[in-house]
C-alpha cells in the first residue's frame, strides 16, 4: 500500500550517514585523480605477484564509496516516500528546495571554470595583440560537426524526459480511464528514448576525445577544455543513473494518482540542467576558439 502525499506537517527523519560517505568518496575520487596527472605522486605498494599503484587502489576504492553510499541514499528515499509516507508537505519543500541550492552550486561550478577558459583565452588574445586562441601549434575541434551533434543528442534527450513527466501527469489525472496504460507505457518509452540518447551522446564524446588532437597536458588550452567537458561528461552519468532509477519507479508505478512525482522532476532538473552547460559549452568552448557564436563571426584577430 503506498501512502498519500495529502499529508502535512512536519516529519523528523531519521539521520543519514550517506551524506558524509559521498563526500568521503569525493574527496578520495579528486586526490587519485590528482595523484594521476602527477605520477610522482603516486604510493607504491608491493603484492606479492606485482606491484600496484595506491593511487589505482584509492581510485577504484572511491567510485565503490560513492556508488554504495548513492544507491543506499536513494533507496532510503524512495521506502521513506513511497511505502512509509514520512514526505510530507514540508518535507517535500526542504527536498525541493535542498535540489535547487544543489543545482545552484553545480553551476558556481562550471562559472569557474568558465572563468578560467575566459580568463585564459582572453589573456592569450591580449598579448601585444598578437595572441592566438587556441594557441599556435593546437587546433581547435570544428564545432559543427560533433559538437553539434553532441548538441542534438542532448537537446532531444532532455526533451523526451520532459515529455514523459507530461506523460506522468496525464497517467495521474487518468488513472481510472482506460487511457492510463497508455500514457504510462508513453512515459516509460520517453524515459527510455531520453536515456538511450544520453548514452550515445557518451559514447560520441569517447570518440571525439580519442581522436582530439591535443590533450590535457597541451597547455592551458588542453587542460581546460577537458577539464570543463570531462567534468561535463561526468555530470551526464550521474544524470544517467537518475534517469535510470526514475524509469523503474515508473515501471513499478511509484508516480501516479494523488502521490507526489518529485523525484522524477528532480531528475528532469537535473538533466535540464546538464543540457544547459553544453549549450554554453558549445558556443564558448567549441565555437569561440572557430570565431563562431550562434552563427556570426564576433573576434578577429
Amino acid at each position: 500500500m503506498f501512502f498519500s502525499v495529502g499529508r502535512t506537517g512536519y516529519q523528523s527523519l531519521q539521520h543519514s550517514a550517506w551524506p558524509f560517505e559521498i563526500s568521503l568518496g569525493v574527496v578520495g575520487l579528486a586526490s587519485s585523480i590528482v595523484m594521476l596527472l602527477h605520477g610522482n605522486m603516486g604510493i607504491w605498494i608491493p603484492m606479492w605477484y606485482d606491484e600496484v599503484s595506491g593511487m589505482v587502489i584509492m581510485f577504484y576504492f572511491s567510485i565503490f564509496i560513492l556508488m554504495h553510499s548513492i544507491i543506499s541514499w536513494w533507496m532510503d528515499m524512495v521506502f521513506e516516500g513511497t511505502f512509509m509516507g514520512d514526505y510530507t508537505s514540508f518535507e517535500r519543500l526542504n527536498i525541493r528546495w535542498g535540489f535547487k541550492l544543489f543545482v545552484l552550486s553545480e553551476i558556481f561550478f562550471f562559472f569557474f571554470f568558465f572563468w578560467a577558459w575566459f580568463y585564459s583565452g582572453i589573456g592569450e588574445i591580449s598579448v601585444k595583440f598578437v595572441g592566438k586562441w587556441p594557441p599556435v601549434g593546437v587546433k581547435a575541434i570544428y564545432p559543427w560537426r560533433v559538437p553539434f551533434l553532441n548538441l542534438l543528442l542532448l537537446v532531444s534527450s532532455g526533451m523526451f524526459s520532459q515529455a514523459s513527466k507530461w506523460a506522468v501527469s496525464c497517467h495521474s489525472k487518468e488513472l481510472d480511464t482506460k487511457k492510463s496504460g497508455h500514457y504510462k507505457f508513453a512515459a516509460l518509452l520517453s524515459m527510455m528514448v531520453s536515456i538511450l540518447l544520453g548514452l550515445l551522446f557518451l559514447w560520441v564524446q569517447s570518440e571525439e576525445y580519442y581522436w582530439c588532437s591535443y590533450t590535457i597536458a597541451d597547455g592551458v588550452f588542453g587542460s581546460s577544455f577537458y577539464m570543463l567537458t570531462g567534468f561535463h561528461g561526468m555530470h551526464v552519468m550521474v544524470g544517467l543513473g537518475f534517469l535510470l532509477v526514475c524509469w523503474f519507479r515508473l515501471l513499478w508505478s511509484h508516480f501516479s494518482f494523488r502521490r507526489s512525482f518529485l523525484g522524477l522532476q528532480n531528475a528532469i532538473y537535473y538533466w535540464h540542467f546538464v543540457d544547459v552547460v553544453w549549450i554554453f559549452l558549445f558556443i564558448f568552448v567549441y565555437g569561440w576558439p572557430h570565431k563562431l557564436l550562434t552563427g556570426v563571426w564576433l573576434w578577429t584577430y
